[in-house]
């Protein structure tokens, strides 16, 4: 769609406001944009993405992140990285980027990466407002080499305001959770991220020990934790308000949010 702007002269006359030379810098803007990208990515065809997919092995890792600013810097899970030599980021489902660790902290589970690229990306909230009993949904790649690498919704809700032995960084959730998931944003009414995915509860290690199968336990970093390790960056993420008691609208949180969500491949 072209958009042209015109005023009158003082004779009455229209005049097109746009200069035929700041059109062409604006196209040449947008194509320095265009090859910027596609320089810093290699496509992928139908079929080298199913077999992405699927191999996967010890000296691979697929799970999930999110990007937090225009400007190609997501959010994931320490762990999935830890000990990885290559790590790339599929967005798009069809564009594979180089990813270079900007930050990590081990002990929070966190890791920053920025790729090249413009890029979509969530609102964070923060999580001191998130209360037990609260909707919430997470987005991400589970057991890709099954799977396929469609993202995949799950809802849930907030189970307590803490985590494992009570862990105030972090929360425990209902939504199911999977290999993969780790590093994906959980995601709260109005469609803003209130927590990253760190881990599920062992269910068959757990019943080894009190015969009985837990179900759906699992732990989520709080975004207020997150904000604290993002301070500094470049760019900071856009916060929001949380309306906790709001409806949670699952297929418009998918259908608006699903891009800024990404595969992280590492490999040695």
């Amino acid at each position: 769609m072209q958009i042209f702007i015109i005023r009158k002269n003082f004779k009455g006359k229209k005049i097109d406001c746009f200069s035929n030379k700041f059109r062409a810098l604006l196209l040449l803007v947008f194509l320095f944009c265009f090859i910027f990208q596609n320089a810093n990515s290699q496509e992928l065809e139908p079929d080298l993405l199913t077999k992405l997919a699927q191999n996967t092995s010890e000296n691979r890792s697929i799970a999930t992140g999110f990007f937090v600013n225009d400007s190609g810097y997501l959010v994931t899970s320490f762990h999935v990285i830890d000990g990885y030599k290559k790590i790339k980021v599929l967005v798009d489902r069809k564009r594979l980027f180089e990813a270079s660790i900007v930050k990590t902290n081990k002990e929070l589970d966190l890791a920053l990466l920025k790729v090249k690229a413009i890029t979509p990306f969530l609102y964070l909230s923060h999580s001191k407002g998130v209360p037990a009993g609260m909707d919430v949904v997470t987005i991400g790649y589970p057991q890709v080499a099954i799977q396929g690498l469609t993202p995949k919704i799950t809802r849930g809700i907030v189970n307590s305001s803490t985590g494992l032995r009570d862990n105030k960084d972090s929360f425990q959730f209902s939504a199911e959770v999977q290999k993969g998931n780790s590093g994906g944003p959980l995601i709260g009414p109005g469609g803003t991220v209130v927590g990253v995915v760190q881990s599920k509860l062992d269910a068959l290690k757990i019943s080894e020990k009190t015969n009985d199968l837990t179900q759906n336990v699992n732990f989520s970093t709080k975004s207020a934790i997150l904000l604290g390790f993002l301070d500094g960056m470049p760019n900071l993420p856009t916060t929001r308000p949380l309306q906790p008691e709001q409806p949670l609208k699952a297929i418009r949180i998918y259908l608006e949010l699903e891009n800024a969500i990404v595969p992280v491949i590492s490999d040695n």
